[in-house]
């Protein structure tokens, strides 16, 4: 991971992430094969040792940036204090 940060916009409750180049192939190797495994597949985002999401990867994602949406009960920073402790 090269940065995240809380996303910009009025009532967002989300994070970017940036990868480093070698992280972006790694996810993008990922949502490819969640893709492969069908719509019953779930790739799960873990931060800070918890699991924080279980999404379907509807397409493969390309390029080193991901927005990542928190749950209204949590706390953007929080998640973005997280990431950066790794």
């Amino acid at each position: 991971m090269k940065d995240a940060t809380i996303a910009e916009g009025e009532g967002q409750n989300a994070v970017d992430v940036t990868f480093t180049e070698d992280g972006a192939v790694v996810f993008n190797a990922l949502t490819v094969k969640a893709v492969q495994a069908g719509d019953s597949v779930r790739l799960i985002i873990k931060i800070g040792g918890e699991i924080q999401g279980a999404v379907v990867v509807m397409e493969a994602m390309e390029g080193d940036h991901v927005q990542i949406s928190v749950s209204p009960d949590d706390n953007a920073q929080k998640i973005v204090d997280l990431i950066h402790k790794g």
